[in-house]
């Protein structure tokens, strides 16, 4: 019996593994300009979008692909609201001090990440919207 039990909370252990990551998700998104991430300066490519099961819901790893090494775990605060790109995924960016500063990822039409800045940046003003989709 008690081999039993615990093979019926593995295998729910299991499906709920496997039920959190089908939902944290992966994007994937081509930004065709460098942009800053806090104080980190990425290069124009392609970027997977990442959330990891096993670590709090607010960190995301944005890791370059194709060549692209670029890659850094972000801390971000949740997000409700319109996403600027309507139901699709995507990333914002905005002018900052002479670059394009990544302050969004939108996942889903409603519930967004922010990604905080340390400072003001304009959040409407010159917005640049980049649609990612799901990997």
């Amino acid at each position: 019996m008690r081999s039993l039990m615990t093979g019926a909370l593995l295998g729910a252990s299991m499906m709920f593994a496997s039920a959190a990551a089908a939902s944290a998700g992966t994007l994937e998104v081509n930004v065709p300009f460098a942009f800053m991430v806090g104080s980190q300066h990425m290069p124009a490519g392609v970027y997977r979008i990442e959330r990891d099961i096993w670590m709090t819901p607010s960190v995301v790893l944005i890791r370059g692909q194709h060549g692209n090494t670029a890659q850094l775990f972000v801390q971000t605060t949740p997000l409700n609201g319109a996403n600027p790109a309507g139901d699709g995924p995507a990333l914002v960016f905005v002018p900052d001090e002479g670059a394009r500063r990544l302050t969004q990822v939108w996942g889903a039409s409603t519930v967004g990440q922010e990604i905080p800045t340390g400072h003001d940046v304009g959040r409407l003003a010159g917005q640049i919207t980049v649609r990612a989709r799901p990997s």
